[in-house]
């Protein structure tokens, strides 16, 4: 229910589209009544050929005689209480007891008759002389208004239907909203874990499933218990013993639908599941298109999918079959409730009788035509019945799908925001990382502890100072960046600026004094203009142009027609790696940072970009505070790194400037001596 009450909340906003959908539905539900109660009259006319004047007559002396019987039984019963006293022997005071009882039930028949009574009357002088005599034009009146009944009802479902639809397409934008937005929320560790398709799996087939859920939920799932209540309804008010009878056989269809639905539950968990799997492959398969291509690797992702396809074939098929079984189980327990009441009722009308067994189950006797409408009520209940098993279904799969999205929006990002935030040092001083050491969080969550990508990490760097992370693969260095970017927060140990944790700054007032500039730039559609404005987006014109003019953008944008307003194609594709690059640089050039991070901005570049990104770099980075990870130093860029700092296996072995280096660190000498000897 908590799970519902969630959803709700998302609702609530249109809960007078809602109130509107429930209005609608209410009155579907009386005009399907009013459908199933015109069988009567058609019963009267057509098939025992009495008038409803003749019928509605001999209703009013039956009441009548009815009242008359009970009057005078309610005289004598008094009339007894009267000759016993209210204290005495024990056989005197059951027989008082008894006598009450009665006087109970008879006063019960007597305004039940009374009540009946009083319709007729109203029947016979408003209703009756508005109606043709004629039987044949009793009956095409009847017909049309069973056909003006129907039309109001198919356009009231219309409605209601469209209505609730709108609530659950509103309904899912705003989770659709909260989704996206709880996702950029979360730190880079998180979003890593639950991976590209398992996240669209939640924005698409988990919300279009629960869409669906609500759609039906606020339209027909609201419809058809009310049409069900109507026909229950109107049935007790024709016999309400038999229609008790029918209703015995209620907790076994409400124990098949609990069963049906723990059933249903489960296996859409499985489904959803495998469309996960399915958009991973996927994901793989078209983003590695160029590896499936040159490796041949097609027919293995085709086996792939295959497998995948089967599998969820198997669990799909398995929803399909429980749905298939839940209608016509239902459908049959239904039936056998109508056959609990129609069955006695029949009893009574072919022998003529107002018990069964020594049970009354009538007040009058019945004749066919109230049989006849009392089958068909109980009938009426059947079809929303039948109905309300396959919500049950939907209900369970909405339920999984909401499960599922609400999981993700209840994810805690592993950095938070402090609650009571410091303000912006500045980086006056220092960037100090103090015995910080670190581990990726593990998908599969198992008991062994991860690996340390960092471990016992001290370092310190000054403010304006440009210091060079250099190492093998895999020591550690862009996980560095990483921390002082806060994308993740260290395991133990702090990282400050100027003596304050990063974890007790606003992430975003942390970040809009960072420049980052990572291996292979990220760019979105739009121009080139716009992605280097997404540095700083109030910048002007002139100082988008100066900022690509430092990263050497201008060089490749003047030979272009559109010049920096050339669109640069779904993730950049339409521009060369060093050119993405270069737009990386000025981007994080027109933010104009206290802090940048560089994670080897030139590692899958030409040898003309690489030269032009160390030139700008050259002229970006002195007096600026900087991390570069690197594995080319060149002699210009030399000049800028103040200091070089070596890693490896996941710590720092060493720290001081490239010449000093090549002299007391065999690992850096290792590295790069050979560049050196050759250059020199």
């Amino acid at each position: 229910m908590d799970l519902w009450g969630r959803i709700l909340r998302y609702a609530w906003p249109y809960r007078a589209r809602f109130f509107a959908s429930l209005l609608f539905g209410a009155a579907v539900a009386l005009l399907w009544s009013a459908e199933l109660l015109l069988t009567f009259p058609v019963v009267k006319v057509f098939l025992q050929g009495q008038s409803l004047g003749e019928y509605v007559r001999h209703e009013i002396d039956a009441a009548e005689r009815d009242l008359a019987h009970f009057e005078t039984k309610l005289t004598r019963i008094d009339a007894r209480l009267v000759e016993i006293p209210e204290t005495g022997e024990r056989r005197l005071q059951l027989e008082r007891v008894e006598l009450l009882n009665d006087r109970a039930r008879a006063q019960r028949a007597s305004n039940a008759a009374s009540w009946h009574r009083w319709w007729m009357t109203w029947a016979e002088t408003r209703v009756l002389p508005r109606l043709p005599k004629d039987s044949f034009e009793l009956l095409l009146l009847l017909f049309c208004v069973l056909a003006v009944v129907t039309l109001a009802k198919g356009a009231f479902s219309v409605v209601q239907d469209v209505l609730a639809g709108s609530i659950a397409e509103r309904t899912v934008v705003d989770l659709r909203k909260a989704l996206f937005r709880k996702t950029l929320d979360l730190d880079a560790q998180t979003i890593a874990l639950s991976g590209t398709p398992k996240l669209l799996s939640r924005f698409t087939y988990d919300l279009q499933t629960l869409g669906y859920g609500l759609s039906e939920l606020g339209g027909r799932v609201v419809r058809e218990p009310l049409k069900g209540i109507g026909c229950l309804v109107s049935a007790m008010l024709v016999s309400w013993q038999l229609t008790t009878l029918s209703l015995l056989l209620l907790p076994v269809a409400g124990m098949l639908l609990y069963r049906i639905g723990r059933q249903m539950k489960r296996a859409t968990q499985r489904v959803l599941d495998s469309m996960s799997r399915i958009y991973k492959h996927l994901e793989e398969s078209f983003d590695n298109a160029q590896v499936v291509i040159a490796f041949n690797l097609a027919g293995r992702q085709r086996r792939l999918f295959r497998q995948l396809n089967r599998d969820f074939y198997g669990k799909a098929v398995k929803i399909v079959r429980i749905d298939a079984i839940a209608a016509p189980v239902t459908e049959f327990v239904g039936l056998l409730a109508v056959l609990a009441a129609v069955l006695p009722g029949a009893y009574l009308v072919l022998r003529s009788q107002e018990s069964l067994w020594g049970l009354r189950l009538t007040d009058r006797p019945m004749d066919i035509a109230e049989l006849a409408v009392l089958y068909t009520l109980l009938a009426g209940i059947l079809d929303p019945l039948r109905k309300l098993s396959k919500f049950v279904t939907i209900f369970k799969q909405s339920s999984v799908a909401a499960e599922r999205v609400f999981e993700h929006l209840d994810e805690v990002s592993r950095t938070p925001d402090p609650r009571q935030a410091q303000l912006w040092p500045g980086l006056a001083r220092e960037l100090e990382f103090r015995n910080v050491r670190f581990a990726y969080a593990r998908e599969d969550r198992s008991d062994t502890p991860p690996r340390p990508s960092l471990e016992n990490v001290q370092l310190t760097v000054r403010a304006g100072e440009v210091v060079a992370l250099v190492g093998p693969n895999g020591c550690g260095k862009s996980t560095l960046l990483g921390l002082a970017a806060r994308f993740f927060d260290p395991d133990e140990g702090s990282i400050l600026v100027d003596g304050v944790d990063l974890r007790d700054l606003k992430i975003k007032d942390l970040r809009s004094h960072l420049g980052w500039v990572s291996q292979e730039t990220v760019l979105f559609e739009g121009t080139i203009e716009d992605n280097i404005r997404w540095g700083r987006p109030m910048a002007s014109a002139e100082e988008v142009r100066a900022a690509a003019q430092i990263a050497h953008v201008l060089e490749f944008v003047d030979e272009l027609p559109q010049g920096l307003e050339t669109p640069v194609g779904r993730f950049g594709r339409e521009l060369s790696g060093g050119q993405r690059q270069r737009v990386g640089l000025a981007r994080a050039i027109l933010r104009n940072p206290s802090l940048i991070l560089l994670d080897e901005p030139t590692s899958a570049i030409d040898a003309q970009s690489e030269e032009m990104i160390h030139d700008a770099l050259a002229r970006f980075l002195p007096g600026r505070t900087s991390l570069l990870v690197t594995h080319s130093l060149n002699e210009r860029l030399l000049k800028v790194v103040d200091r070089i700092v070596v890693m490896d296996r996941s710590q720092v072995v060493a720290v001081g400037r490239h010449e000093d280096l090549l002299v007391a660190c065999p690992l850096y000498r290792h590295l790069f001596g050979h560049a050196w000897q050759r250059a020199a």
